[in-house]
């Protein structure tokens, strides 16, 4: 068949089965929307509720532990838009349309697996590009998750040649991409960009979708986004064995490849990867896609470091598949536990903001409103660790002075910060700056490569708040609060409660005595 005839074929079908979802006035109002500056959540949200099924799926998700970290059951659409992001909600919507689009066709010829694979790269690209300085890596998770759309639309238009070229493909006699030229005249990637022009979509996301060299004219930036979402696609076609090894180490040359464009050591583009993996573990339900599908096959490939990861990958699919199994209803005792522990953290909260509005009335000591900052931050939030380091030296030295929590010796030994130490920096460029950092999560590559190596191992946080304490203009010092790696982000109502804290501690040394630079 020549390319033409195939692509002819492929219109002609879809035109028959209708508008594709994926592709419908909806999704693209939602584009439309979510690209102007002038769009509000209201607007979005107006535009998104005119797909009952998009809404219902979407707000799964966003009461999902990925998306929500506040525990509060999210149930409007603009609250939804507002916690997840714009650019973030318009890329859930098209991968839900797509998952919708395709999930209900013939289950032999695999299309749920090739959407599952298209999440995945799609997740995982826009991680990797965050650590390879891509401009706007929202785009990078669109030109992932419509890089395999030759192939699902090819499944799902033609599905008795698509079987016979996996017949072929068992066979091992030819390769799979010479396999797709003799009977289609052209490559998946080739029809999956011609759709996707067809469609309206951007030059920057139609320049993406092919492989091998990218073609002259393209920005520095659209051939590093087209090289991370082949290559992303190619490692996962390796690590679930949809694309055989001819001699054993076309995965460990990929896999070099690839951190020399995001600036990783291979090991850790590793852990990216196997982090998307678990993300859709856990939330696959939410996707209306099967735990089968994102189980990769294990066997001998012949290439040690490739085996390693499909085995990673396949014990944690399976175990969370036992899991669930074994626990059907364990969601709603998670449930009630998170609600039985923010009732607990929102008294504690009433209890010492009380005692923070006493000490606003009369000339309570500077280290007594201090005290009850931190023991009120620690006691009200899940942050397990609050520290108050004190300015000394003119803002030469930060100084540990009060801790509050658990495990706390190696917080004592870090904080004893000096300005002119290059790995103590940060601190003093958001005590200087005047502002609060949140980082919801230390563990995202995106922050493993910005944060001080130094700090990261010895203090080792999940996720951590830094804020100033400036009263009536003059520096006192800097709240540090977080949580250890085993206990996850930092939620976003641990960030309110944080907030809320400091500016009581501000305002009632601002109403008490005047502070001296001494005290």
């Amino acid at each position: 068949m020549k390319y033409q005839e195939t692509l002819n074929i492929i219109y002609a079908r879809l035109d028959r089965l209708g508008d594709l979802p994926v592709f419908s006035a909806t999704v693209n109002q939602i584009r439309q929307i979510s690209s102007s500056s002038d769009t509000d959540a209201m607007s979005l949200a107006i535009a998104i509720m005119k797909d009952p099924n998009l809404t219902t799926k979407l707000l799964r998700l966003a009461n999902s532990s990925q998306y929500n970290r506040t525990g509060g059951k999210v149930t409007a659409i603009s609250r939804a838009v507002v916690l997840i992001g714009f650019e973030r909600i318009r890329n859930l919507c098209m991968t839900l349309k797509l998952i919708e689009s395709f999930g209900d066709k013939d289950p032999d010829t695999g299309i749920e697996d090739l959407l599952v694979a298209a999440v995945l790269n799609a997740a995982t690209a826009r991680d990797l590009a965050i650590n390879a300085g891509v401009e706007d890596v929202e785009e990078t998770y669109i030109c992932g998750l419509l890089f395999s759309l030759g192939e699902i639309v090819v499944a799902y238009t033609l599905p008795d040649i698509y079987k016979q070229m996996l017949a072929l493909r068992k066979q091992r006699k030819l390769s799979w991409i010479n396999i797709q030229q003799q009977t289609l005249g052209g490559d998946f990637v080739s029809i999956g960009r011609d759709l996707i022009q067809s469609w309206g979509f951007s030059k920057r996301v139609v320049s993406s979708i092919r492989t091998g060299e990218s073609s002259e004219g393209l920005s520095k930036q659209e051939r590093l986004n087209q090289q991370i979402v082949s290559g992303c696609h190619q490692l996962f076609e390796q690590i679930y064995q949809r694309s055989p090894q001819l001699l054993g180490d076309e995965y460990t040359e990929q896999l070099v490849h690839m951190a020399e464009l995001t600036r990783l050591p291979p090991e850790k583009l590793e852990e990216t990867i196997n982090h998307s993996v678990r993300q859709l573990c856990d939330h696959i339900d939410q996707y209306g896609l099967s735990h089968r599908s994102l189980m990769p096959p294990v066997s001998a490939s012949g290439n040690e470091t490739l085996d390693e990861m499909t085995r990673k990958v396949a014990f944690y699919v399976h175990a969370r598949q036992e899991q669930k199994r074994s626990h059907p209803r364990q969601d709603d005792s998670l449930v009630a536990e998170q609600h039985k522990r923010l009732s607990d953290y929102n008294r504690q909260q009433l209890v010492y903001l009380e005692k923070m509005s006493d000490l606003m009335t009369g000339q309570a000591p500077t280290t007594q409103v201090l005290t009850t900052c931190v023991e009120g931050i620690e006691a009200s939030s899940s942050l397990e660790r609050v520290v108050f380091c004190l300015s000394m030296e003119g803002g030469k030295r930060l100084v540990a002075k009060l801790l509050e929590g658990e495990h706390l010796d190696p917080l004592v030994a870090y904080f004893q910060l000096k300005r002119d130490v290059g790995h103590h920096r940060l601190f003093f460029h958001v005590l200087d700056k005047g502002s609060s950092l949140l980082v919801h999560d230390a563990r995202d590559p995106s922050w493993q490569s910005r944060l001080p190596k130094e700090y990261l191992d010895s203090v080792m946080p999940g996720g951590f708040i830094i804020a100033p304490l400036i009263v009536d203009g003059k520096t006192i010092g800097l709240f540090y609060a977080d949580k250890t790696q085993a206990a996850g982000p930092v939620e976003d109502r641990d960030f309110k409660v944080f907030n809320q804290f400091v500016i009581q501690c501000r305002i009632a040394l601002e109403m008490g005595k005047k502070i001296s630079p001494s005290k």
